[in-house]
């Protein structure tokens, strides 16, 4: 670290507090404003925002881990939630900001009545709150350890004790408006710093064609490391066991079963807060759409870049060790300042988020709907404060005993699975009610945990050839079994609570008699929804692919793809202009 990394790392971090200092007042006045900027966000803060949150500490190390260990084509493990990101565009962002929540475990009441509906608003806030949030936030607190320990060579423990300090004291100063603000900043920030390392790593490996060349002859994989679609073993098919372990099957539950099952399959709470804060419909499909086009197509290719440039510098090093091990060799002066701010940056963004949002769930979903209706904003406000502070802490434990970040996130992926089915269909569906959901959550998380137990303590010799694919497909079909059943073996919701609903959202679907009942005319152009969503889908990830062929010097292919997304592009961009600069239509 020269003077001017120092320089440029103090900048930021004045910068973030001074953010907190200027929204702290604002932030006060109502939970509306500390937790969804009082509904004013435009589209490109709100989507710049959902990019930054999702880009974390600890995003470049787990891409790399996962590149120098399975090949790029496992990055599908991500890239597959691209098909539910333009989903929750065309299809429920407008539905979201028409329910005006503040989060989407809110929708529980709106949606369904009575106790049920109580009972799993409060149990699904907690849920996400403490499991799910906690989880997320200790594997960003464990990248940033690993971090701080490979750049800094200081104890990662108090380097990330201090960044915590930091980012609860600003979060919880400046609310949500602090928190989009400063996700400005850091998206630019983290992007620079990936984009700068990157040109670093190619310069030094002499071009694009000599990185691709030398990575592949460095790695064990070959040319595996570097293909996009993964391919069956030699001589194996369906009805050899070779089959069912191999890379293949993996995609195939990435992108047919995980984009639809997981929690965030209709928006997830980060995105959906989002949505909450914009300004109004259209500000909520834009800020939805820029967020996929930037999440999927700009992010990840300077991480790759320098995963396959780590593979051929350091082929020793662990896996999620490999990024800061090619930031500390390879950063100049400057640079390194600015990988090291851009690093906070990401931390910052994700944690604060995080907190803000789980705060929100045991605030508006628990504690002020069960526990004191009747307090001031400013009460609740100070509550808000004091949940940030104890959510940090308890990550911090589970970071403390954690060591792998994928592992986390493999984890959590499992164990909020068998959910997504449901999410969706209470949009679609009427007869979907608060017990299929309630029993989906519950289903989900026992099943992956008991498989995961059964594996890692239990029997781990037997269950050896328990994969996480394995174990993930296994916990949405058993999840699927049980809502089925629940919903079938409980009432259905109040006609005069979906009546309500379907007035205040307007959903499309099978809704029959509600939407009769309801005296609205049902909204048209779910053909044209479902269409602008496989061309959006298409549009993201053949530039998604563009990109990388581009990049690793195969521009044949990356003019097909390129064509391929530009024919996705002209469809979604004729609906959105055919829908006019007011609300968007279609419901």
């Amino acid at each position: 670290m020269a003077i001017v990394d120092w320089v440029i790392v103090a900048a930021y971090l004045a910068f973030a507090m001074a953010v907190g200092l200027f929204f702290a007042r604002r932030a006060g006045k109502s939970t509306s404003e500390f937790f969804i900027s009082g509904r004013n966000l435009p589209w490109w803060l709100a989507g710049t925002s959902m990019v930054a949150t999702s880009f974390a500490a600890d995003t470049p190390l787990v891409v790399s881990g996962w590149v120098r260990d399975e090949g790029i084509s496992f990055n599908w493990l991500w890239w597959s939630f691209a098909i539910g990101g333009m989903f929750s565009v065309f299809l429920l962002s407008r539905l979201w900001r028409r329910a005006e929540v503040v989060t989407d475990v809110e929708l529980s009441e709106l949606r369904y009545g009575g106790r049920p509906a109580a009972v799993l608003r409060a149990a699904r806030g907690a849920y996400m709150a403490i499991p799910v949030n906690c989880i997320t936030l200790a594997w960003v607190i464990l990248a940033m350890a690993k971090l701080m320990n490979v750049l800094l060579d200081i104890d990662p423990g108090l380097s990330v004790a201090i960044c915590l300090v930091l980012t609860v004291a600003y979060a919880v100063l400046s609310g949500f408006w602090g928190v989009v603000v400063t996700d400005l900043l850091q998206f630019v920030l983290a992007m620079a710093g990936a984009i700068g390392l990157c040109v670093v790593t190619v310069s030094r490996l002499g071009g694009l064609a000599a990185l691709r060349a030398k990575a592949e002859a460095a790695s064990p994989m070959g040319e595996r490391l570097t293909h996009f679609f993964p391919r069956p073993p030699a001589g194996t098919g369906p009805l050899q066991a070779e089959f069912w372990s191999a890379p293949i099957f993996a995609f195939a539950v990435f992108i047919f079963v995980q984009w639809w099952a997981n929690k965030n399959a209709d928006g997830g709470g980060v995105v959906v807060q989002r949505m909450s804060a914009a300004k109004d419909e259209r500000h909520s499909l834009l800020a939805t759409l820029w967020f996929n086009i930037a999440n999927y197509a700009l992010r990840p290719w300077p991480w790759i870049l320098v995963a396959l440039g780590s593979v051929v510098l350091f082929p020793e090093v662990k896996g999620e060790d490999a990024y800061p091990r090619m930031i500390k060799e390879l950063a100049v002066p400057g640079l390194m300042g600015v990988m090291i701010a851009s690093f906070l940056g990401a931390f910052m963004s994700t944690v604060d988020t995080h907190l803000n949002l789980s705060a929100a769930y045991i605030v508006n979903d628990v504690y002020r709907r069960m526990i004191r209706r009747d307090a001031s904003d400013k009460h609740y406000v100070l509550v808000s404060r004091v949940a940030s502070v104890g959510f940090m802490l308890l990550a911090g434990a589970i970071a403390r005993g954690s060591d792998s970040i994928s592992g986390l996130f493999v984890f959590l992926l499992a164990f909020t699975s068998g959910i997504g089915l449901v999410l969706i269909l209470r949009w679609f569906w009427w007869r979907i009610n608060a017990w299929s959901e309630l029993s989906a959550m519950i289903a989900s998380a026992v099943i992956a945990s008991g498989l995961y137990v059964l594996k890692g303590y239990v029997y781990p010799e037997q269950l050896g050839w328990l994969t996480k694919q394995h174990i993930l497909a296994i916990t949405v079909a058993g999840s699927t079994v049980v809502w089925v059943a629940v919903t079938f073996l409980t009432a259905p919701v109040a006609e005069e609570k979906l009546v309500a609903f379907y007035r205040k959202v307007r959903p499309y679907g099978a809704w029959g008699r509600v939407a009769a009942a309801s005296g609205v005319t049902p909204p048209k152009g779910l053909g044209r929804m479902l269409t602008s969503w496989l061309a959006g889908s298409v549009m993201v990830l053949a530039a998604t692919f563009a990109a990388g062929k581009f990049l690793l010097a195969s521009p044949g292919e990356g003019c097909v793809y390129l064509t391929l997304a530009a024919g996705g592009a002209v469809v979604v961009w004729l609906d959105l202009r055919g829908q006019g600069k007011g609300p968007v239509a279609g419901g």
